[in-house]
């Protein structure tokens, strides 16, 4: 981000509706678009493979016959048509052409084409624009409309026009079918989408290539002319149903620069202009024409309204003023309507936001689907902030049916099955996916069941009871397998399978541990005995050689399988019972836990601790479960929290699961290495998303000091970190792998990195007095440094040609990057070193922060001051960074806060977001501009949601020590940090960019009864689109 990084050497000291779902995933910019066409062939009759041969479409060679056969019957319809339409033909343009040029043909229509309902159809992606589609479909509808009319043309756009029971791929054939012109809106999400394609191949099959309007809205839409057809490799939003069907390159309209709601409406010119380059062929008429008739309507409008009063005031005064009344009245009616519909359905919204806040930690699952149905009643701020909230929890449902405490939960190995047991003599197996039981309880025992365990091929279930024995059930009949297994002394506390499956070890009150042969069902051999006291946990290592048990005498203790003998001594340094123990998966590792509130790990092979013991539970750990990757551990207790630490670097990863409020008994991690399952006292089992606030991937290793600053490429392919080693590193973003050796020639700490717009330069400043160019490609210097005071933080113009410096000489610097020579004399008026330099989106004002408290504004043209400083702070501001749209500055500071700044008025914008007890160094808005990341002293970095200026959850973790400084990706999915545990870390936002569609993906709509519970009376809305 630009500013990023900062001084570190200071810092250390200081209506009904079904919808289709594509599938795809958010945006990308126009220009640099990361996204490549789908690999994948695209099949030219998905319908007939779909099994639906009454509208299967037909083939191309059918479509060619077709059009020559109309040819030749039609010659005189063909040639009038093409008359007509190359004088009112679509004003849609090739890139660099004028809006005036030679309108396309139409095709004939076919003599078996059946009436048209519409003027177009909108074929687009949910995903990418489900906000674009909806205000292209009024804007059409509204342009030129007749007063007597309702809308100026009938568009069908999928939300709109089906009704909730319809079958949804004949309906949307017969809109197709019913329509004039398809509109086609164009991106990379749109590209990757199997509705659009089959939209696409229907329409060509049935009306050609020559109606349709191609509207790109992202990605990049090339035509090789060498070939004839679409660059397959450059060409990210041409949908691969276009390859091969155009004879020439077809007209379209680029509405890239479409990306916020204030672009969309008739009310910007940009968006008129382009809306009316669409709408003028349907109605038949030229751009200008269109344009025209539309002001003569409204001036027509005018007039005969004016006429008709005079003349009727001449015949009868009387019946014209009733007339009047009555239209008016109508009118008025009609509005007060529609206002009362928008206001109920505000309130309601209001209403279930409110509801989804209070239930988020009882019942996420029916928050999250609250939030998202509030967020469709009225799209509110709150709304939206209410489903990033749900998406930010890591709590992700409640599993309810437990009648008393739940002792024990496992996964299968597939992770599609849950079984759970408890203090009610009742084993019960749930979907994990649905959260639903899956069949009866499991009965059979005859006191509590402390243990449940999967066979390694999941489908046998161990269960270890009060009652003395264990029994075997079997998963897909839940019947048990023979007679219970009966020969211990006291109560059985645990039970585990052996690797290969063919072994069961159970531990319990007798002090012994026992052997089962699981086909036999019978002992192996005679009871390992060593433990003092109660034996509470035992475990497998993963090549099934060794044996691990914990017991109340305070020690572990590993066994040889084979031999049934204690490997070596005792594992020991609890103060108080040991109640559990667990192998790693690459069994180097054991861990263990107890009464002493700590949590242990072991090296296995020697036999001793690996490190200090992990604190953080405030009672005693009665369970714990490594991820299958081996990263994280989980961990439950008496104090009612789950928590999660990184196995690595042995600290915590963000704050603990809160939500039972009883004892947890049991913790378990599912295959995915994302879910956990915690079992309570409280007679519920949770699940748990371990992943909601965890890097994605490994760490990026290799700087060998503190990491100070990140940044990403335009095309957010490649990220940049300065740091302390003196070094510049070059990241493949995807892999976490570096790029080629470091940028190395600074002779002292790398303050701040930047890329250029193009991609193609890297800037660098350091406490070496030098601001450093870097050509990319090649990872050379690009000429001399450029030397002046120590390079704080560093940002190029948006055209590339300056870049800006502030130094710890008070001053910021514009420079010449072509010759690497200064502009001018530096910007003078802080009066401490300056943190953070910015430009603004359209490069005109410059904003920087510095030691001094403060914020200042530049005009970059005449490097004179904008007003005043910015005052409210009361310590170093250390970040600053530009709103996309430029309206806004958002600034971090040593004082705990973030502010935001009207750049117009230059005054605060709400009040101040604050960290409690810790200043934040760095801060980022995302590309759209509606989150913001700050980075802080915390070990972790918060996001915030612009609006309503609240926190979205609790903050990303995973560092081991401060985060320096924060960057988005250009299409927001990723956030990179660089912390100065000498890494980098990347976070996974792609949920936050679509929260609706990520909410139907996690939990789906709200069902026909809670719908009822919570909005008795309101007709039922499916909030979700379907599914392609």
């Amino acid at each position: 981000m630009p500013g990023s990084g900062g001084r570190a050497s200071s810092l250390r000291t200081s209506t009904a509706t079904t919808a289709r779902t594509d599938g795809s995933t958010g945006g990308t910019s126009h220009r640099s678009s990361p996204d490549t066409p789908a690999t994948r062939t695209w099949s030219r009759q998905p319908a007939c493979r779909l099994g639906r041969p009454s509208s299967c479409v037909p083939s191309l060679t059918q479509l060619d016959l077709r059009a020559e056969r109309a040819a030749r019957l039609w010659p005189a319809a063909l040639s009038s048509n093409q008359r007509r339409h190359s004088q009112r033909g679509p004003a849609m343009t090739s890139p660099g052409e004028q809006s005036d040029r030679t309108p396309v043909a139409v095709e004939p229509p076919m003599s078996s084409d059946p009436p048209k309902r519409y003027a177009a159809f909108i074929s687009y992606s949910h995903s990418a624009e489900g906000a674009f589609a909806p205000a292209l479909q009024e804007g059409l509808q509204r342009l030129a409309k007749p007063w007597r009319r309702r809308r100026a043309l009938e568009v069908f756009r999928d939300q709109t026009g089906l009704a909730v029971s319809a079958g949804l791929w004949p309906s949307i054939c017969a809109a197709l079918d019913g329509s004039s012109w398809l509109v086609l809106l164009a991106s990379p999400q749109a590209a990757r989408s199997l509705w659009v394609g089959r939209e696409i191949e229907r329409w060509i099959a049935t009306k050609g290539s020559q109606t349709i309007l191609p509207v790109v809205t992202d990605g990049t839409w090339v035509w090789d002319e060498q070939t004839g057809d679409f660059d397959r490799e450059a060409s990210t939003a041409a949908h691969p149903a276009l390859h091969g069907v155009f004879a020439a390159e077809p007209r379209h309209l680029d509405m890239t620069w479409a990306k916020q709601e204030t672009h969309l409406t008739l009310r910007n010119p940009r968006f008129r202009d382009a809306v009316a380059e669409l709408a003028a062929p349907m109605h038949g008429l030229t751009k200008d024409e269109l344009e025209g008739d539309d002001v003569r309507r409204q001036r027509r409008t005018i007039r005969l309204a004016r006429g008709a009063m005079a003349g009727l005031t001449v015949l009868t005064l009387t019946t014209s003023a009733a007339a009047v009344t009555a239209v008016n009245a109508a009118e008025r009616a009609g509005v007060q309507q529609r206002r009362a519909e928008t206001q109920k359905n505000l309130a309601l919204s209001r209403q279930l936001v409110a509801q989804s806040e209070q239930l988020l930690s009882a019942d996420p699952v029916t928050a999250r689907r609250l939030a998202l149905t509030a967020y469709r009643l009225a799209p509110t701020d709150d709304a939206r902030y209410s489903m990033l909230a749900a998406l930010a929890t890591s709590g992700r449902a409640v599993l309810n049916g437990h009648t008393a405490t739940v002792l024990a939960v496992a996964f299968s190995p597939d992770g599609r099955t849950l079984a759970s047991s408890g203090n009610d003599m009742s084993i019960r197996l749930w979907d994990v996916a649905t959260h639903r039981p899956i069949g009866e309880p499991l009965t059979g025992h005859t006191e509590r069941i402390y243990a449940v365990a999967f066979s390694p091929d999941g489908r046998t279930l161990a269960t270890g009871s009060q009652d003395r024995t264990i029994r075997l059930w079997d998963v897909a009949t839940q019947r048990p397998i023979g007679d219970p297994l009966v020969g211990s002394a006291d109560e059985v506390n645990t039970v585990a399978f052996a690797p290969d499956g063919r072994t069961l070890a159970t531990g319990g009150v007798d002090k012994t541990v026992r052997l089962w042969d699981v086909a036999g069902r019978r002992p192996l051999g005679k009871p390992l005995t060593g433990h003092t006291e109660a034996i509470a946990s035992v475990a497998f290592a993963p090549d099934g050689r060794t044996l691990a048990t914990g017991g109340v005498d305070k020690t572990v203790r590993l066994w040889d399988v084979a031999g049934r003998r204690p490997l070596g001594k005792p594992l020991t340094g609890h103060t108080k019972r040991i109640y559990v123990v667990a192998f790693a998966p690459d069994g180097r590792t054991l861990a263990s836990g107890g009464g002493d509130e700590t949590v242990r790990l072991w090296d296995v092979a020697g036999r001793r601790p690996l490190g200090k013991p992990l604190t953080g539970h405030t009672e005693v750990i009665t369970s714990v479960a490594f991820s299958p990757d081996g990263r994280t551990l989980a961990s439950g207790g008496t104090d009612r929290v789950v928590r999660l630490w990184d196995v690595t670097t042995r600290s915590p990863v963000g704050e603990p699961l809160v939500g039972h409020t009883d004892i947890i008994w049991s913790v378990a991690f599912r295959a995915d290495n994302r879910t956990v399952a915690s079992a309570g006292a409280d007679t519920s089992v949770r699940l748990w998303d371990a992943s909601a606030h965890r890097p994605a991937g490994e760490p990026l290793i290799g700087h060998t000091a503190e990491v100070y600053a990140a940044t990403f490429s335009s095309d957010g392919r490649t990220l940049a970190t300065g740091g302390g080693d003196k070094s510049v590193r070059l990241w493949d973003s995807a892999t976490h792998r570096p790029i080629g050796k470091p940028l190395t020639g600074h002779t002292d700490a790398v303050e701040s990195v930047v890329f250029s717009p193009d991609g193609r330069t890297l800037a660098s400043g350091g406490d070496d007095h030098t601001v450093r160019l870097w050509d990319v490609a090649t990872r050379r210097p690009i000429g001399e440094p450029m030397t002046g005071p120590l390079a704080l933080s560093v940002d190029f113009s948006p055209d590339g040609r300056t870049l800006a410096s502030g130094g710890d000489d008070h001053t910021v610097r514009l420079w010449d990057v072509a010759t690497r020579r200064p502009l001018g004399e530096p910007l003078t008026g802080h009066t401490a070193e300056v943190n953070a330099v910015a430009f603004s989106p359209d490069g005109h004002i410059l904003a920087t922060g510095g030691a001094d408290h403060t914020v200042r504004l530049w005009e970059v043209a005449t490097r004179r001051p904008l007003g005043e400083p910015l005052s409210g702070h009361t310590d170093t501001v250390w970040s600053v960074a530009f709103s996309p749209d430029g309206h806004t500055v958002a600034s971090a500071a040593g004082d705990n806060t973030i502010r935001l700044w009207d750049v117009a008025t230059r005054r605060p914008v709400g009040n101040p977001m604050s960290v409690p007890d810790v200043w934040v160094g760095s801060v980022a808005f995302s590309p759209d501009g509606r989150m913001l990341a700050g980075a802080s002293g915390t070990n972790a970095v918060q996001l915030w949601d612009v609006a309503t200026r609240r926190p979205i959850g609790e903050a990303l973790n995973g560092p081991a020590d401060v985060v320096g400084s924060v960057a988005f990706s250009p299409d927001g999915r990723m956030l990179a940090g660089a912390t100065w545990d000498s890494t980098a870390r990347i976070w996974d936002l792609t949920a936050f960019g679509n929260p609706s569609k990520a909410l139907c993906d996690a939990g789906g709509p709200l069902p026909p009864a809670e719908w009822s519970r919570y909005l008795p009376g309101e007709p039922y809305q499916q909030s979700c689109p379907r599914v392609s």
